[in-house]
């Protein structure tokens, strides 16, 4: 009987397996493109030479269409090798919509390719990261650094450091005239440097010897803007954004805990970025600095900060508005990154000694070993043994503050006397002194007087001095023009 209904309606069952075909395939598509859209991708990088040409494509159809306003700005990167610098569209990734159901550009960038700038020069790079256990004649010859030049190399070194403080993760990167692993020789320069920071540079003289230098970064440096539409959260956009991960740490320090913004960041506003990145080929080994920030929200608000430092090294540094007006605040709002407030500023009941007395400060309560950061630049003045204190570290401030931090379990590497810059590591949280477990007291101090560290969150840091005004302008109108050239670039909507 259901064979003949079979034969009676042929058209009927073949329809069925395709109805529920197109279900299935509906469904996959469904799943495929809410992953897209609200989980974070894991991104496949492409292949260097696919990339390369990818970037060298762009520059010809940026160059083509005629526009020169998005060029970077002839100072922007003191530090590329042969000083060329050129722009390229990098490829859109993905796009959003935000809470108002408008579309959020698609991710942009324009970029300096000193990668490309790098493969079209003479000299060839290569590069390795330090493992642990090797010394540097080890890491040197896993280079192809070998014999007589390998000698030259780490007795030049050892004029400026101590070969056998060569940690894991430092890394190694050497520029050579040929491609040869056998011509050792032909090795130009070579930076040594630990994993954040600047190292040192070993440099081949005209007579074939080898010299070292104070500086030197394990790459090139290019600096890139980048256009990335806010969809759900900041870490979502701009691993859509093809962003890593150093980024997103460094940009959610910098909007909680160091930047006064008027708003936080909404599904819906465009995110604009200037950043320098450290690059050894294809490959990120750091992003060193945000260069600048521009927030352009869904209501039409426009907020920008600029990073800028004076020239001296000894003056103005951080993030400015247009007008060179500070939007940093002085203090970080917290000095660790994990941990929360236990007990406040004012008079409380001492835990150890069970009396009424004042607490002048404010307690973290924090895992054993957690980093503490200094709260604001300055001169660290002492760092030892005091007491009910345990080890205690201060740090000298401008406007009269003084910062200290108490019952820590060991010291940073920070000497008396020492500049430290707002979020370097100075201490590590411990229990030393009259302590009940594991915490930091931070206090805060002006002209003497004991202030609540909760208090101030409006105290801002000193705008760009009148010395400075012309640097900082014309430094601000170099980044401002490469924000804005965003609006133009390929892939923008």
């Amino acid at each position: 009987m259901a064979l003949r209904s079979a034969l009676h309606h042929p058209v009927r069952s073949a329809a069925l397996p395709t109805l529920a075909g197109l279900l299935v395939i509906g469904g996959v598509i469904g799943a495929n493109f809410y992953s897209m859209w609200y989980a974070s991708p894991q991104l496949v990088p492409l292949e260097p030479l696919e990339r390369l040409s990818a970037l060298q494509a762009g520059a010809s159809d940026a160059d083509s269409a005629g526009g020169s306003a998005s060029a970077l700005p002839a100072n922007a990167l003191a530090a590329q090798p042969n000083g060329s610098l050129a722009r390229a569209d990098g490829i859109a990734a993905f796009g959003g919509a935000g809470s108002n159901g408008a579309a959020s550009p698609a991710p942009t960038r324009l970029t300096d390719p000193a990668t490309a700038a790098a493969a079209a020069s003479t000299l060839l790079s290569r590069s390795r990261a330090v493992e642990s256990g090797e010394g540097l004649s080890t890491a040197l010859q896993a280079l192809q650094v070998q014999g007589e030049t390998q000698r030259a190399v780490i007795a030049a070194y050892s004029q400026l450091r101590k070969p056998e403080h060569l940690q894991a993760g430092w890394r190694l990167w050497g520029r050579f005239a040929s491609a040869s692993v056998i011509d050792s020789g032909s090795l130009q320069s070579l930076v040594i440097a630990p994993a954040s920071g600047e190292g040192v540079t070993v440099e081949r003289q005209s007579d074939g010897s080898y010299l070292a230098k104070e500086g030197g970064l394990p790459g090139t440096l290019q600096r890139q803007a980048i256009r990335c539409g806010i969809v759900g959260s900041l870490e979502a956009s701009l691993r859509r954004c093809g962003e890593g991960d150093s980024l997103i740490a460094q940009l959610q320090v910098l909007l909680t805990d160091r930047l006064a913004l008027p708003a936080e960041l909404q599904p819906g506003d465009e995110l604009r970025l200037v950043v320098d990145k450290l690059m050894d080929g294809d490959t990120v080994v750091r992003y060193v600095d945000i260069a600048a920030l521009d927030i352009r929200s869904v209501t039409g608000q426009r907020t920008v900060a600029i990073h800028f430092s004076e020239a001296d090294g000894r003056g103005a540094e951080g993030y400015y508005d247009l007008q060179g007006g500070s939007v940093e605040r002085m203090f970080l709002r917290q000095p660790l990154r994990v941990g929360r407030a236990t007990s406040g500023f004012g008079m409380r009941i001492h835990p150890i000694l069970h009396k009424l007395k004042a607490h002048q400060g404010l307690d973290f309560g924090a895992p054993r070993g957690t980093a503490v950061y200094a709260a604001a630049d300055g001169v660290l003045i002492a760092a030892r043994k005091a007491g009910a204190a345990g080890n205690l570290v201060r740090v000298r401030h401008s406007e009269g503050y003084m910062t200290e931090y108490m019952h820590l379990q060991k010291f940073g590497t920070v000497t008396p006397g020492q500049r430290v810059t707002k979020g370097d590591v100075i201490g590590y949280v411990g229990t030393t002194g009259r302590s009940t477990g594991p915490h930091l007291h931070l206090g805060v101090r002006k002209g003497g007087t004991y202030l609540d560290p909760m208090q101030l969150g409006d105290v801002m840091e000193p705008g760009v001095a009148s010395r400075s005004v012309k640097a900082f302008q014309g430094h601000a109108a170099d980044l401002l023009r490469l924000l804005d050239a965003l609006s133009g670039a390929k892939g923008s909507t």
